[in-house]
């Protein structure tokens, strides 16, 4: 969106703005679908796994860069592509029958 309306620097500001407070609403929300889905006995264990799952954004995101730097962002977003369409396919394969 900042390329496409790169005239000032309110509307960069604003983009980012309005994107951290979708990701803010994501995660309140997350806190209560984590909440709502398990109970007493194994709140702590989804919440551990929960939490160790936080480290693959950082970790992405360092990869992303380097790859960005390395082969530019055809090759990034070639990839990010794949991993989306990726996710599809176990997204399908989940089993959620009670």
């Amino acid at each position: 969106l900042y390329i496409m309306f790169s005239d000032g620097k309110i509307l960069f500001y604003l983009i980012f703005l309005i994107g951290g407070i979708i990701y803010t609403s994501y995660s309140v929300s997350m806190k209560g679908v984590l909440l709502e889905i398990s109970n007493n006995k194994n709140r702590a264990i989804y919440t551990g796994i929960a939490g160790a799952g936080n480290i693959v954004p950082v970790l992405f995101s360092l990869f992303g860069g380097w790859l960005i730097k390395l082969n530019g962002f055809t090759n990034f977003f070639l990839i990010f592509i794949f991993i989306v369409s990726l996710s599809f396919y176990f997204i399908y394969k989940l089993n959620c029958k009670k």
